[in-house]
């Protein structure tokens, strides 16, 4: 009977996961087709990165102690950032990202598009105020980009770091 219990609870929790792996692999996927695509930019920061930046002893003229520590307490928890960015064939590749890329795991958080045909769209998979994923796709006549930027943000650290920076 305990195996039947468990056996149900996996088939129903299943589904809901798999959707959301199957999207991560969806970006992580397109990303890696195009990481060493002579067309593209790529850049990919690890959350190691990150790591360094709040072990560092900053000595930064334009900012004071209080900017400094709140910054660190945003990006202690990033995982990696990934960006593509090209401005060959820009449309075409827009175009593909859009129906390769299901946002149905995502929560949009703004879209733009402008009459010259400029698109930016920004998506946020978020759990109990902090956002898990932020992910921007851009698209326009010279470019295209996307931007994933993956880890633990705790919403309210922005809103601590926007008032550090004021």
């Amino acid at each position: 009977m305990k195996f039947l219990s468990a056996f149900l609870l996996l088939i129903c929790v299943a589904p809901a996961s798999a959707q959301k792996i199957a999207q991560l692999d969806a970006i992580s996927n397109y990303f890696s087709e195009y990481v060493d695509d002579e067309r593209f930019t790529a850049v990919y920061v690890s959350g190691k990165m990150f790591d360094l930046f709040e072990d560092a002893d900053l000595d930064l003229e334009e900012m004071d102690e209080k900017e400094i520590a709140a910054i660190r307490n945003v990006v202690q928890d990033i995982q990696g950032i990934r960006v593509l960015h090209t401005d060959i064939t820009p449309d075409r590749f827009y175009q593909e990202a859009k129906q390769r890329i299901s946002t149905d795991a995502y929560e949009l958080l703004f879209k733009v598009r402008t009459q010259d045909g400029q698109n930016v769209e920004a998506f946020i998979q978020d759990e109990n105020a902090v956002v898990n994923e932020l992910f921007l796709l851009v698209g326009a006549d010279d470019t295209f980009a996307m931007l994933s930027f993956v880890g633990k943000i705790d919403i309210s650290k922005l809103g601590e770091l926007q008032r550090a920076l004021e």
